[in-house]
């Protein structure tokens, strides 16, 4: 499969080029940012320019779209992180229409779920528990996820419209690599319920795990629009799945009881449908005030 990589040059992005090299895909890469490190050949372009889309994805078979400012505080300006984001989403899933891209797999965020600045959203506000990827959008007045969900919502209309697209939308939650590991050791695998992320389940996943997760998803195609919510929670050993519910998320709407809860978060998606769980695991022990 011919497969075009936006934001190439990003940490996951580059994960994302080495995991499909490796499965025998020909990749094409682009970035506004060059790195000489990456698996092929990157090829510079801005994805605000419709125009600098056409020849690379010309003759492609798939879209994998990771091209974003990559958080709401890169930008310049709430208004410009919007509207540039808007931009880079819009031109790269119409372009790809518009040169018959049969497969487009989208980087979201857990940001349009759980209302916030992208700082720290409430637990409180957690919609419900395990938490899926089928929790409403409520992005807040956060401009990275509003134009998050922008591009959901285009993909998912596009996708109607288009009955042959396969569109896949990954609400990726917060990515983290060695220095997670490195943080965890020095502090003896013991966190403060501020580090913990509580407000988004404390989901996390490893770079090389949301790459792995996406050439699962363009080797088994499905026609129409799919989201996932590719995510895992820290076991903290000292309270447990019922504990941390009960101390923590007390009012939160629960989808299962509580004594059949064995996670924050439902993966039976894409268990089922990709064959795919989190490869790593992060065990902590919550330090009492």
């Amino acid at each position: 499969m011919r497969v075009l990589v936006t934001g190439a040059a990003g940490k996951l992005g580059s994960h994302v080029v080495a995991a499909l090299v490796g499965a025998r895909h020909e990749v094409r890469a682009t970035d506004t940012r060059f790195r000489a490190d990456l698996a092929v050949p990157l090829r510079p372009a801005d994805l605000r320019d419709e125009h600098a889309l056409y020849p690379l994805l010309d003759g492609c078979d798939a879209l994998v779209h990771l091209g974003n400012h990559p958080n709401p505080f890169a930008g310049p300006s709430f208004q410009r992180l919007l509207a540039e984001n808007t931009s880079m989403n819009a031109n790269a899933f119409t372009v790809a229409l518009d040169v018959g891209v049969r497969h487009i797999v989208f980087a979201s965020t857990i940001q349009v779920m759980l209302a916030s600045d992208g700082t720290r959203a409430n637990p409180a506000r957690m919609p419900y528990l395990p938490l899926d990827a089928h929790a409403p959008a409520d992005p807040g007045l956060n401009p990275y996820a509003l134009s998050k969900h922008f591009g959901e919502e285009l993909l998912r209309v596009a996708a109607r419209e288009r009955p042959e697209l396969c569109a896949t939308v990954l609400r990726y939650p917060m990515l983290v690599a060695e220095w997670f590991e490195q943080r965890l050791a020095q502090s003896g695998g013991r966190l403060s319920s501020d580090a913990l992320h509580l407000g988004e389940a404390t989901a996390h996943l490893s770079f090389a795990d949301g790459a792995r997760l996406i050439v699962k998803v363009l080797e088994r195609p499905r026609a129409g629009y799919r989201q996932y919510f590719p995510a895992q929670t820290l076991r903290i050993t000292n309270l447990g799945v019922r504990g941390i519910v009960e101390r923590f998320y007390p009012h939160v709407r629960r989808h299962v009881p509580l004594e059949h809860m064995t996670s924050l978060i439902d993966l039976e998606d894409l268990a089922r449908d990709l064959d795919f769980a989190p490869s790593t695991h992060h065990e902590v022990e919550l330090l009492e005030p």
